[in-house]
């Protein structure tokens, strides 16, 4: 009798927290809804103040200055998204499908994101329509959308229970990691499509001259620069990062792997303008001694600064990766009458490939995205990338002119940063698809 009595009051208590779960859930919907009708938003062309609204911004053109400046679609796309989702969502809550109602949840915060990220950049609207300084400010309505609809996701799937909660609160959060990526992949077309339109995309890439004052937009030197100098750094930091790892998780003493160690971890947390700092400081002027006639500021300087930065990111991965292969796959090696180094090179190392390849990836993505030591020592002129001349690669020439640019200049160098996005996604799909092949021992799967 008792036990029926407590079971009756413990499935009363979930039932009122199923119930509690599912009005927070829906008046979290109900705010990403509403927020469509209120002011989200405020440009501030030259000074002057002019908020709107969602609808606004869907149904009608923005005013500046007696001059009506039309919202991209990708504007409107992602003002209106938030709300018809958390419409969609809220109405599948009451129809009890829960699973997908918190995916529609997940996808408003996301849009929410992608919102403040479009409207944010709609200064390049603005500017084109005759506005010299453009800022933008967020109200509560937008600024609260992702975290609305994270709670809405979240508190639809606790009337499913506390154990289907917790997978919910892991799915929600791993839905925004994916959808974070999907986010800033969409935002760098929309800002970079429309530049590499106007000047052709052939031009754009191939062009050999940079010079926006001449209406001139060539990148393809840069692009050579940022190829040079990631694999000339990888080629000289992926066989020393390698073979540090092999010596540190295979050859080395207790106490001078204790003393290595910490050295590599204290190499990865020192800052990016040390490196320059050292670079302008050691590398160039000897450089400079070396190769008389030469500046010093080189190809050669940014891929020795790369070289040491991308040593602590290749030697931990791989390290990590070597020794995670299983103990049974070296002793059956050395039972077999195999060296301790022919062991290390035909079997530890091809069975820790994929997780090798993984430290390689990081130190390509550490190479090619790079600025601060590498705008202090590469010379920043765009050059054709010889060994001892001046260059300039992507990331650089976005940052050197970012501040002072307006018009197509600007958007000409968010076009820059989707090329450089788009060549750091081929390089992760390429090592990804390599690491994929299998495990080759002695030439066999």
């Amino acid at each position: 009798m008792q036990a029926s009595m407590s079971n009756e009051k413990a499935e009363a208590r979930s039932r009122i927290r199923s119930r509690a779960a599912a009005l927070l859930a829906a008046a979290a919907a109900g705010l990403l809804v509403v927020q469509f009708f209120f002011p989200f938003v405020t440009f501030r062309p030259d000074g002057t103040a002019y908020t709107f609204t969602s609808l606004q911004m869907v149904t009608g053109f923005l005013r500046f200055q007696e001059t009506a400046v039309a919202v991209p679609w990708t504007g409107k796309l992602a003002v209106l998204l938030p709300p018809l989702l958390a419409a969609a969502g809220l109405i599948l809550l009451f129809l009890r499908r829960t699973g997908v109602s918190a995916v529609c949840f997940t996808l408003a915060a996301l849009a929410g994101i992608a919102a403040m990220m479009v409207c944010n950049a709609m200064s390049s609207v603005f500017m084109q329509a005759g506005a010299s300084v453009m800022s933008t400010a967020f109200h509560w309505p937008l600024a609260a959308v992702p975290l609305c609809g994270i709670a809405a996701a979240v508190a639809v799937q606790a009337t499913r229970g506390a154990e289907r909660l917790m997978e919910a609160v892991f799915r929600v959060f791993a839905c925004l990691s994916v959808g974070s990526v999907a986010v800033i992949t969409l935002y760098m077309i929309a800002a970079g499509a429309p530049a590499i339109a106007e000047i052709g995309l052939f031009e754009f890439l191939t062009g050999t001259v940079w010079s926006p004052n001449q209406g001139q937009y060539g990148i393809l030197y840069m692009i050579l620069a940022s190829i040079a100098g990631m694999g000339g750094a990888i080629l000289i930091g992926v066989p020393v990062g390698v073979l540090t790892a092999v010596f540190l998780a295979e050859l080395a003493p207790r106490r001078l792997a204790g003393l290595v160690r910490p050295a590599v971890e204290l190499l990865a947390g020192i800052p990016s303008v040390i490196y320059g700092f050292f670079g302008m400081m050691v590398v160039v002027p000897f450089i400079r001694r070396m190769f008389p006639g030469s500046i010093g500021d080189s190809l050669l300087a940014m891929i020795l600064i790369l070289a040491v930065m991308v040593l602590p990111t290749i030697i931990q991965v791989s390290e990590t990766a070597l020794r995670a292969v299983p103990a049974s796959y070296r002793e059956a090696s050395l039972a077999l009458g195999n060296t301790r180094i022919g062991t290390i090179f035909r079997v530890m190392l091809p069975a820790a490939r994929s997780g090798i390849l993984a430290g390689v990836i990081l130190g390509v993505g550490r190479a090619i995205g790079e600025t601060m030591a590498v705008i202090m020592v590469c010379g920043n002129t765009v050059n054709f990338p010889e060994l001892l001349k001046a260059v300039r690669p992507l990331t650089t020439g976005v940052v050197l002119e970012l501040s002072y640019s307006s018009g197509l200049h600007r958007q000409a160098l968010f076009s820059i940063g989707l090329v450089l996005f788009v060549f750091i996604m081929i390089v992760n799909i390429a090592f990804t698809a390599l690491s994929k092949r299998g495990v080759r021992i002695d030439g066999k799967e």
